[in-house]
This record gives structure tokens, C-alpha cells and sequence, in this order.
């Protein structure tokens, strides 16, 4: 209980900060529903003749844009990314004479940073979903709603996994922004956070659904808009936790092999 106290009061001291900055804040979430709309507007002009684009209605695409404003807030997140800047400027040093868990501790703050986004997430898609009128899937399917929250904490999980792991180069490299910069564009791109992954040349979907990054966005809302069989849904979700574990282990070995580089530069 001790343990759980220190991470719930992290959480609670992140949730706090995160309401702090309102002004980024709101030019966050500003970016965000921009992007939104941006895709809505496109993918309406794209069906506007036929109804449908590559196998997908315009409801599905649509709902696929507000849903994955949602899903972005729930599963990308930043407070990984500040590990980097602070085993650069040696303020990571504070943190290894803390009584926490230095994985846990950056979750938790991240895991407060995702319930607010959430929340407002939620509220812009809502809100925007009455002014614009659109027509919005919701799936009723106990069993695929049940599949599609497990694959969304699996997400979650994966690419917290991958973005912690991105950050500790900074143990090798000053330079490890660069990067994490690539590592997000590449996968904003690859995970489907822009696009249905299937409107893509077959060979090249192929290819994306090797690397991880398909499983974060793309398959979550693939098993919420029903294009996945229970099974396909479930194989999936095994390829996520493959992934978790496989990734799991390259972080704690990175970790130790990178706390032995580390020399508390910038202090």
C-alpha cells in the first residue's frame, strides 16, 4: 500500500501540473482538434460521390477521425520524452536517489497527463460531433467492446514501452531528441493515427503490420468498427503483448547498461 500511495500521489502532483500551463495546453488541444477536422473535411470530400473509399464507408471513415482523437489522447503521451532532457542536463541523477521506481514513476505522471487529454478529448468529439451533425458508428457488441478496451491498454502499454526506450539513448547521446523526433513521426504514420493502414498497397500494409507501431492505433479501432473477426481481434492482441514483453526486455537491459554510462553531466 505504502508503494501505491507514492505513485497515486505522483499521479495526482502531474494531474495538477498539467492544468498548470493552460495556455500550452490549450494550444495543444487547439492542434489537435485542428488535425481532426482537417481529416473529417478531407475524407468527406473523398466520399462525397460514392459513399464509400477503399472498402470504407463514409461513416466508418468518419468515425475513425473522431475516434482516433480519442485514442491519441489514451495511448500517445509526452512524459516520456522528458527523461531524455534529464539524463542530459544531469537532472536524472535527483530522481535515482528517490525511494521509486524510475519506470513506474514517469508512467504514472504520463498516465495523468492521458486522463486529462482524455477528458477533453472526449468533450471536443461530443461537441463536435453536434455542431458538424455526423454520423457516428458505436458498436454495441459486448464481446468486441470487451476486445477493443483490452487492445487499447495493451496500446498504451506498447508505445509508453517504445517512447521510455527511445529516451534512454540520451544515456549514449546529447543528441537523443533527434531521435525521438523521427521515432514520432515515423510513428504517427505507421500506426494508423492519420489513416485507416488498409487503404495502403497490400505489400506495404503487409510490411506495417511486421513493426509495432500498427498494433497502437490501427488495431483498436479496427476491432471497434467491427473489421476484425473475434479471432483476428484476439490474434492481434497477442501480437500486442508480444510485442510489450520483447520490448520489455530490451528496456531493462538498456536501463542497466545505460546507468553504467551515465555520469551525471550538466549537474
Amino acid at each position: 500500500m505504502t508503494a501505491l500511495r507514492k505513485y497515486r500521489a505522483i499521479f495526482t502532483i502531474s494531474w495538477q501540473k498539467e492544468l498548470e500551463y493552460r495556455f500550452n495546453f490549450f494550444l495543444g488541444r487547439l492542434r489537435n482538434i485542428t488535425v481532426m477536422l482537417l481529416l473529417y473535411f478531407v475524407w468527406l470530400t473523398l466520399t462525397a460521390r460514392s459513399g464509400a473509399f477503399a472498402g470504407y464507408t463514409r461513416t466508418e471513415l468518419i468515425t475513425y477521425v473522431f475516434g482516433i482523437n480519442v485514442l491519441r489522447a489514451v495511448v500517445f503521451g509526452t512524459q516520456s520524452r522528458q527523461v531524455a532532457t534529464d539524463i542530459n542536463d544531469g537532472s536524472f541523477s535527483a530522481y535515482l536517489t528517490m525511494p521509486v521506481n524510475h519506470f513506474l514513476r514517469t508512467f504514472s505522471s504520463e498516465l495523468a497527463q492521458r486522463s486529462v487529454y482524455l477528458l477533453t478529448s472526449t468533450v471536443e468529439v461530443c461537441l463536435f460531433a453536434l455542431l458538424l451533425n455526423v454520423d457516428i458508428f458505436v458498436q454495441s457488441d459486448a464481446v468486441m467492446l470487451t476486445l477493443f478496451f483490452t487492445s487499447l491498454v495493451l496500446a498504451s502499454a506498447l508505445y509508453f514501452m517504445l517512447s521510455y526506450l527511445v529516451s534512454l539513448f540520451a544515456f549514449w547521446s546529447r543528441e537523443a531528441m533527434g531521435p525521438r523526433f523521427l521515432f514520432e513521426w515515423i510513428l504517427e504514420f505507421a500506426s494508423g493515427a492519420y489513416f485507416p493502414l488498409d487503404i495502403l498497397p497490400a505489400g506495404f500494409l503487409i510490411f506495417l503490420k511486421c513493426l509495432p507501431f500498427a498494433h497502437i492505433v490501427f488495431l483498436p479501432m479496427q476491432i471497434y468498427l467491427g473489421r476484425l473477426t473475434i479471432a483476428g481481434a484476439l490474434l492481434g492482441i497477442v501480437a500486442q503483448m508480444f510485442w510489450i514483453g520483447a520490448f520489455g526486455l530490451v528496456v531493462m537491459f538498456v536501463w542497466r547498461t545505460g546507468l553504467q554510462k551515465y555520469t551525471g553531466e550538466g549537474i
